[in-house]
């Protein structure tokens, strides 16, 4: 097993759990392929190809809430990390109530850049609207 792969595997996972709602365009370019595949698994039809496409749907949520991220633990290997994460919103406005959203990843990797990404959670915990 490449041990260096596997922390950087790791190190580029951690930084996207603990960052993405402050992560520039040019950062998500960094980090993601080309034709990365992003899927909040509970929403039906959340599905996004592509760094653009990623921000695009992430950068949303800074606008309107502050987000507060803490992965909880994290494994992973050549190929795949894993991340059990919370995830904290709390309304700018503070017209909307303010909750945690637990959150399980799975995130694949090759050459150095997240190939894809699922995000798995219980939809009747996300009070975003």
């Amino acid at each position: 097993m490449d041990e260096q792969r596997v922390a950087d595997n790791v190190a580029k996972v951690r930084r996207v759990c603990e960052s993405w709602a402050t992560l520039t365009r040019e950062e998500w370019q960094e980090l993601m392929a080309p034709d990365v595949d992003y899927r909040n698994i509970p929403i039906e039809g959340d599905h996004h190809v592509g760094p653009d496409a990623v921000f695009e749907v992430l950068s949303r949520f800074s606008r309107s809430w502050h987000v507060a991220l803490r992965v909880d633990t994290i494994v992973g290997d050549e190929r795949a990390v894993l991340t059990e994460r919370t995830e904290h919103f709390e309304h700018r406005a503070g017209s909307k109530p303010t909750f945690d959203l637990p959150v399980m990843g799975a995130f694949e990797l090759k050459d150095g850049k997240i190939t894809a990404w699922r995000d798995y959670f219980d939809l009747a915990q996300l009070r975003l609207r």
